[in-house]
């Protein structure tokens, strides 16, 4: 006696192809938007490729004389600053594309070509993110590097690069720390930092911040990414204030689609992006070590 199966039975079992996809979520980006943009207006398409930033030096109280002569009208000292500028150039592009043959095009679920376009906009966005993260002349791995590799961020650490600002006058807006999720665990665990996350968070977390925001721990605002660059066996957090990198996309996301009949006849969709980044005042910032 024999039983038809499965496997018998597989010519009349037919498959349906749902019309609801399952998405596969990408990394969440947040870095671009923490940066300095104050001078991509001047840097849009058909404007060159760099921006000279003039610098100015901060007057400071080295500078000032104290007449030890009051009432003579004794000549002054002049200071003489000698100034320095910056640039800021648009050199990167990053780019991802696909094509299909366009009988396959004409053939293809409607919504598909829809997902891949999003998709696109994606993986450059969380692309961008990373290259920020670990470029290490101006990312934020380019900072002087403060606590240790794979070991848990401890609220001391996070102490000494608040101090870093301030004793650099950093402005107390702007100013952010960035952590992969394994740090969030680490500051999970220390309960005075908990209470401070839990207290700027419950029922009114400022959705204006963006992508990845958990809240504010003494003057920083606190957000989570998985796009920062691995250390030896952890990952390089950072704290910084927003005027420590300057960002300037030339051309913002753009995607394009065409058909090309040189190599055949395919239908092509790319993404697209132009930007530059650069690290104005490295003082601003510290690289986080830990996990």
């Amino acid at each position: 006696m024999a039983d038809m199966t499965a496997t018998t039975m597989a010519t009349y079992l037919p498959e349906v192809w749902s019309k609801l996809p399952t998405i596969t979520y990408r990394t969440n980006t947040v870095l671009v938007d923490l940066l300095d943009h104050r001078w991509e207006p001047e840097i849009g398409v058909g404007m060159g490729d760099t921006v000279n930033i003039p610098g100015f030096t901060q007057n400071d109280k080295a500078n000032v004389t104290k007449r030890t002569t009051f009432g003579t009208g004794a000549g002054l000292t002049f200071n003489a600053n000698t100034e320095l500028q910056t640039q800021l150039k648009v050199d990167h592009m990053v780019y991802d594309a696909y094509r299909m043959p366009a009988e396959m095009s004409a053939q293809r679920m409607a919504q598909y070509e829809t997902l891949l376009m999003e998709g696109i906009g994606e993986a450059i966005a969380a692309y961008v993110d990373y290259d920020i993260a670990s470029d290490d002349t101006n990312g934020l791995d380019a900072f002087t590097a403060i606590g240790t590799d794979n070991v848990d961020v401890t609220e001391a650490v996070i102490i000494d690069g608040e101090t870093n600002l301030n004793n650099y006058s950093a402005k107390l807006d702007g100013r952010v720390m960035v952590i992969s999720p394994a740090t969030r665990g680490s500051i999970m665990q220390i309960e005075s930092l908990r209470n401070m996350l839990y207290d700027k968070s419950i029922g009114n977390l400022d959705g204006a911040k963006g992508a990845g925001y958990l809240g504010k721990v003494l003057t920083l605002d606190v957000y989570m990414s998985n796009n920062l660059e691995a250390g030896t066996s952890g990952k390089k957090n950072a704290i910084f204030q927003k005027e420590a990198i300057a960002f300037a996309a030339q051309q913002n996301l753009k995607v394009v689609k065409g058909l090309n009949i040189a190599d055949g006849l395919f239908s092509e969709v790319v993404g697209y992006m132009v930007y530059g980044f650069k690290l104005v005042k490295s003082t601003f910032g510290s690289e986080l070590d830990g996990k």
